[in-house]
């Protein structure tokens, strides 16, 4: 929600109560050069949203900005909350459900898709994931992609090594289901 580095850096101190040193908080946030980091962070310290203390920065959560902030870093997880109650409202089987792609590393933007996993072998499994599609993207704001995948596809998929499964592995935060079930293993 919030495009520039001022976004990240937030997020990381709005997910901890403990001091995080500049290093740490350039990690979490997962962007960002070290000196563009302590420009946010003095901006913000300035701003009375984050204080430097000893150890490093913390969010200042007495600074009325700061339950917003907090609310913006869940989004994610509220996300998260979102698609797993809709396939529990889904009479089908959902063996997998998960995020990858730019939702999963958490470097999207206005627009990027959301991306998301459905490995199912139910017959309206389809059906399921044009409506899921359309609730992704008004619940983000973001174009919804649904991969629908049967347990059946992903075993000819793992049979000729094909490439996205890698990045499924390494990448996928799992939703609902297990990972196992990428590799075969039951789930």
């Amino acid at each position: 929600m919030i495009p520039s580095l001022d976004g990240p850096v937030l997020a990381a101190l709005a997910g901890t109560t403990q001091p995080l040193s500049l290093t740490r908080v350039r990690a979490v946030a997962g962007r960002g050069s070290l000196a563009g980091v302590r420009r946010v962070l003095l901006r913000l310290v300035d701003a009375g949203l984050a204080e430097a203390v000893p150890g490093g920065y913390v969010l200042n959560r007495e600074h009325v900005a700061a339950p917003a902030v907090v609310a913006l870093a869940g989004l994610h997880g509220e996300l998260s909350a979102r698609l797993r109650g809709a396939v529990a409202q889904w009479d089908g089987d959902c063996q997998l459900l998960g995020l990858f792609g730019s939702a999963a590393r958490r470097d999207g933007d206005e627009t990027s898709d959301i991306d998301v996993l459905l490995v199912s072998p139910s017959g309206d499994a389809r059906d399921f994931a044009e409506a899921l599609a359309a609730d992704v993207e008004r619940w983000t704001g973001n174009h919804g992609h649904i991969v629908v995948v049967t347990p059946a596809q992903l075993e000819g998929m793992r049979r000729v090594d094909e490439p996205i499964l890698e990045s499924w592995r390494r990448d996928l935060i799992v939703v609902l289901g297990s990972r196992s079930a990428l590799d075969g293993a039951a789930s």
